[in-house]
C-alpha cells in the first residue's frame, strides 16, 4: 500500500463503515494486499496495524472485526482471482497490478501534496516567530548601529497613512501601522498567499474521491489553506499575550506585537474563508455536498470560520471604544468557540490525526502560559490596599503602600479595582508607575531650580528663539490659594509604594472617587487593590545610550516618563497640560523639582518642532526622544522625529509609550 501516511481522504466517516468492519471477504482481501506490497517497502508492523485501526473501514471511530494480523491468520489459502468492478466482493480476491499502480501512483501524489503543505506551514509559522528575534540579533552585529540610525526615519519610524497611528484614521474602523510595522505585515501576508497558491499537482488519470481537474486543485488548496489557519491560531495568541516569550527575547515592544496580533488574525481568518470556499466547491463537484453538508464535521467547521469572521469586525476600533470590557469578554466567548469549532471539526472528520489537534494543544498552552504567569504575578503582589486621592474633576492618583520595585524606565502595571465593578472582577487596566518617594520633596535634592511663570511663558527664555532653559508654568492663582485643592504636601508620609494617575474614564475608573474629608483640605479613601506586573513597555536600552533624552509628556503622560529623569544624566522634560489639569501639576511639584532642565505649560501646548530644533543646534549627536501622552501628540512627536531624522546629522531615536485601543 505504499507510505501509509496518508490523513486527508474523502472516504473519511463513510457510511459504510459498519458494512465494511463487518465483511469478511473486503477485510482479507485488503489484509492480503497489504501483506503482499508492503513487505517490498519495509513498513514495520506497527505501522500496518495503526493504518489499519484508522484507515480499514473509512471511519476511524469504526473498528474492524478483526486487526490486521487476525483478518491474515483467517485466509486459509493464496488468493488466484482477480476482482473487478463488476463483480461483488465476497471472497479473499487479488488486486490487478493496474489498479495497484493506479492506486499507489495517487498516493504518491497525494503524499508529496501533504509533505509541501506541512513544510510550507512550517516555515511560515517559523518566519512569524523568528523575524522579531533575527532583527533583534542583526541589530546585534558590528556596524549595523549606523545602519539602523540611516533606515529609521524612512522605514522604521514613519506612518504608512500619513501621520496615522495613535489616532485612528479618519474614515476607517481603525490605526495604520508604522512603516517598520508595515514591512512585518507585508511580508507575513505576501507569504501567506504565495505559499498557500503555489506548488500543486494535479493527478493525471481519473481521480479516485472522483474530483474534476478544477475541483482536485481546489481541493487541495483547501487542505492546505485549512492547515494554516490551524497553524496561525497559537502565532496570533501569542502576540496578544502580556507574557510573550517573544518580549523577554527581543526588544520589540508589545504595542506592535498588539499591531501584529490583528494582522495575522486577519490573515488566519482569510486561510479559514479560503480554506472553505475551495472545499465547499470541491465537495459539489463530486456530489458529496448534500450529504456531508449535515454532518457535525461540516457544521463544526462552519461555527469555527463563522466566528473568526464575527471576531474580525467586532474587533474594529468602533467595537473596542464603545465599550472595551463588552468587547472582550465576547471576544474571549469567540475564540473559545474558534478552538472548539476546530477541535470537533478534526475529530469528527478524521479523529486524531498527530498533526492538526497539536496546533490546537499549542494555542491552548499559549493562553493557559500567559494566564497562569498574570495569575502568579497577582498573587506575589497580593492584595494591596491603595489610598485614592483627588486631584482634579477627572483625575485622581491612588497610591499604593508596600509595594518594592526596582524603578524601571517604561514599566507599567495592570491594576484591578474589584470592589468598584464585583460583578466584573476580571475587570483590569494598565497604568504608568511613579514611585511614590519622588512625590514627597522632604526626601529629595533638586539638581536645579524651579523657574515660575504664568500661563506657559518660561523664565528668562522664548520657545521660538530656542534658547529654553529650565521653567515650569504656574497654575492659576485660584488653583494656588484654594485650600480645597491638594498639594504636594498633602501625600502620605509612606514612601515604600508606587502611585499611580488615573483618568477617570467609562470602565470601572469612573468609580474612582475619594469622598470629602472635613478634617483635611484633601478628599482620600482606601479601596483593595490587586496588581499585575509589572510590566516592560518599550525597551529602554537604545535611549539611554543617547548623548541627551528629551521626554516629552501631555496630560498624565507625565507619569509615564518620570522614571526616565532618573536613569540619564542629560535629561530634559518637556510637559503640557490642560488648565483644567493645572492641580496635577501642583501635586507633581516635588517629582519636577528633581528635574533641572524642564518645561512645563499649562494651558498651552508645545511646540514639538522647536523642542527638536533646539537639540539639533544645541549640537547632539545622538538624541533619545520618549513621548507619552495623548495620540495626537504621540503622532506629532513621531512626525517631527522623522523630518529632523532625515534632514539633519543628529541621530533621533524614538520611544513611543502610549496606550492604544
Amino acid at each position: 500500500m505504499g507510505d501509509m501516511d496518508m490523513d486527508m481522504d474523502m472516504s473519511m466517516a463513510s457510511p459504510t463503515a459498519p458494512c465494511v468492519a463487518e465483511n469478511a471477504a473486503f477485510l482479507t482481501t485488503l489484509a492480503y494486499c497489504i501483506n503482499s506490497t508492503c513487505q517490498e517497502d519495509n513498513v514495520p508492523a506497527w505501522k500496518i496495524e495503526k493504518y489499519w485501526a484508522d484507515q480499514a473501514t473509512g471511519d476511524p471511530t469504526v473498528l474492524p472485526q478483526w486487526t490486521y494480523g487476525a483478518a491474515l491468520a483467517n485466509i486459509t489459502q493464496a488468493p488466484t482471482e482477480i476482482w473487478t468492478s463488476d463483480q461483488v466482493l465476497n471472497y479473499t480476491a487479488l488486486i490487478s497490478r493496474s489498479d495497484f499502480e493506479y492506486q499507489i501512483t495517487f498516493d504518491n501524489l497525494f503524499d508529496w501534496e501533504e509533505h509541501t503543505q506541512s513544510t510550507y506551514v512550517i516555515v511560515i509559522v517559523l518566519i512569524g516567530v523568528g523575524t522579531p528575534v533575527l532583527t533583534y540579533l542583526l541589530r546585534q552585529l558590528p556596524y549595523m548601529t549606523q545602519v539602523a540610525d540611516k533606515i529609521k526615519p524612512y522605514l522604521i519610524y514613519p506612518s504608512t497613512v500619513g501621520t496615522y497611528v495613535i489616532r485612528p484614521i479618519p474614515g476607517l474602523p481603525g490605526n495604520a501601522p508604522t512603516m517598520g510595522q508595515g514591512l512585518y505585515i507585508g511580508m507575513f501576508v505576501a507569504l501567506n498567499i504565495v505559499l498557500g497558491a503555489v506548488s500543486y499537482k494535479g493527478f493525471d488519470q481519473p481521480h479516485p474521491w472522483g474530483f474534476t481537474h478544477p475541483g482536485e486543485i481546489m481541493a487541495y488548496v483547501g487542505y492546505r489553506t485549512g492547515h494554516i489557519a490551524f497553524a496561525l491560531l497559537p502565532l496570533t495568541v501569542l502576540f496578544s499575550s502580556r507574557n510573550n516569550i517573544l518580549l523577554w527575547l527581543t526588544d520589540w515592544p508589545y504595542s506592535t506585537f498588539l499591531v501584529l496580533h490583528r494582522w495575522v488574525a486577519r490573515v488566519c481568518a482569510l486561510q479559514a474563508v479560503v480554506h472553505s470556499i475551495t472545499l465547499l466547491g470541491a465537495y459539489i463537484s463530486t456530489g458529496g455536498y448534500a450529504t456531508d453538508v449535515h454532518m457535525p464535521y461540516w457544521i463544526w467547521g462552519i461555527v469555527a470560520t463563522l466566528c473568526l469572521v464575527i471576531l474580525l469586525f467586532q474587533s474594529l476600533l468602533w467595537f473596542r471604544t464603545r465599550s472595551y470590557e463588552v468587547f472582550l469578554i465576547l471576544h474571549i466567548l469567540l475564540s473559545v468557540f474558534v478552538v472548539a469549532g476546530c477541535w470537533y471539526h478534526v475529530m469528527y472528520w478524521a479523529g486524531f490525526t498527530g498533526i492538526y489537534e497539536y496546533w490546537l494543544y499549542a494555542v491552548s498552552a499559549v493562553w493557559f502560559f500567559d494566564r497562569l504567569m498574570r495569575a502568579l504575578r497577582v498573587f506575589k503582589n497580593g492584595i494591596r490596599e491603595g489610598t485614592v486621592v483627588e486631584i482634579s474633576a477627572d483625575i485622581v492618583r491612588v497610591d499604593i503602600k508596600g509595594v518594592r520595585w526596582a524603578p524601571e524606565a517604561s514599566h507599567h502595571v495592570y491594576a484591578y479595582f474589584p470592589s468598584l465593578s464585583p460583578y466584573r472582577p476580571w475587570e483590569n487596566h494598565p497604568f504608568s508607575i511613579v514611585h511614590t518617594s519622588m512625590l514627597h520633596p522632604q526626601l529629595l535634592h533638586p539638581r536645579g531650580t524651579d523657574g515660575i511663570a504664568d500661563k506657559g511663558v518660561v523664565t528668562s527664555t522664548n520657545v521660538a528663539s530656542k534658547e529654553m532653559e529650565e521653567g515650569v508654568s504656574k497654575p492659576p492663582s485660584s488653583h494656588q490659594d484654594d485650600p480645597s485643592e491638594p498639594s504636594a504636601c498633602a501625600s502620605p508620609p509612606a514612601t515604600d509604594g508606587i502611585s499611580m494617575y488615573i483618568k477617570r474614564h467609562t470602565g470601572s475608573t469612573k468609580y474612582l472617587r475619594a469622598p470629602a474629608n472635613p478634617t483635611t483640605t484633601t478628599t482620600t479613601t482606601t479601596i483593595p487593590v490587586l496588581l499585575d506586573g509589572p510590566y516592560r513597555g518599550n525597551a529602554s536600552a537604545q535611549i539611554l545610550k543617547c548623548d541627551r533624552v528629551l521626554l516629552i509628556g501631555g496630560g498624565i503622560g507625565v507619569t509615564g516618563l518620570l522614571a526616565w529623569t532618573d536613569k540619564h544624566p542629560n535629561v530634559k522634560l518637556a510637559w503640557s497640560v490642560r488648565a483644567a489639569a493645572a492641580p496635577l501639576v501642583v501635586d507633581l511639584g516635588a517629582a519636577l523639582a528633581r528635574v533641572a532642565d524642564k518645561l512645563v505649560l499649562v494651558g498651552e501646548r508645545l511646540d514639538v518642532s522647536a523642542l527638536l530644533a533646539h537639540e539639533v543646534s544645541a549640537g547632539w549627536e545622538r538624541v533619545g526622544v520618549v513621548v507619552c501622552g495623548p495620540g495626537g501628540l504621540c503622532d506629532d512627536v513621531r512626525q517631527a522625529v522623522v523630518t529632523f531624522g532625515r534632514r539633519e546629522k543628529t541621530v533621533f531615536e524614538l520611544e513611543v509609550d502610549a496606550f492604544t485601543w
